[in-house]
């Protein structure tokens, strides 16, 4: 983007410069395209929790390619190091969207999202 920006403004500062504009007394002006960014208000993390033995701990993945893979091993090692410790599996789109998130949040203690892309 910052590189773009500067070879746009290089080129207008030469064609501005090589003719009859830069007499005429042009003003260039730069705006961003991205335009105003509102951004959302922030919430404080939740505290942690002291110990995960015992818990219910979900896992949200998008259904990309090889994903599973990944969330069988951290399954393997989590019931490897705390075999009380249950696992539940989520899987949809990028975005969990309130519903879906409210739903896992009510579910369970902790929770793993990990998404491809």
């Amino acid at each position: 983007m910052k590189k773009n920006l500067v070879i746009s403004i290089a080129t207008a500062a030469l064609v501005l410069s090589a003719g009859p504009l830069h007499a005429a007394g042009v003003k260039l002006t730069v705006l961003n395209p991205r335009g105003a960014i509102t951004l959302p208000p922030l919430a404080a993390p939740n505290a942690r929790i002291a110990e995960l033995a015992g818990k219910k701990i979900g896992f949200y993945w998008n259904g990309k390619a090889g994903g599973d893979h990944f969330w069988n091993e951290i399954e393997q090692e989590l019931k490897e190091k705390l075999p009380k410790t249950e696992v539940v599996r989520y899987q949809g789109a990028f975005d969990l969207g309130d519903g879906l998130a409210a739903r896992i949040a009510k579910e369970t203690d902790a929770f793993f999202y990990g998404v491809g892309d």
